[in-house]
């Protein structure tokens, strides 16, 4: 039996753009998955120039660790790592001092 190897590394790096924003349906959250810094780059930058983003996350990915390299717009939000190594930019819970 020969087992095919579709070419993804998972020890290489990757990383993750996240643009969000508020629109007439709610919170939403655009995603782009890269093999290079400069590409992600590219797209975090025309996140920020898109004016129906409020803001962007530029995520660098090692394996099982990861590591925000740029980000705007995020105070007020947090972002999550959920299951299947995806990420999501959410409202951040309010904290109420008691």
């Amino acid at each position: 039996m020969v087992l095919m190897s579709s070419g993804f590394d998972p020890m290489q790096t990757t990383y993750r753009v996240i643009g969000f924003g508020v629109s007439d349906h709610g919170f939403f959250n655009q995603f782009a998955f890269c093999s290079s810094l400069g590409y992600a780059q590219g797209c975090y930058n025309a996140h920020l120039n898109d004016p129906e983003m409020d803001g962007a996350v530029l995520i660098k990915v090692q394996h099982e660790t990861w590591q925000v390299l740029q980000e705007f717009g995020t105070e007020g939000k947090s972002i999550s790592y959920g299951p299947l190594g995806t990420f999501k930019v959410q409202q951040a819970p309010r904290l109420v001092m008691v």
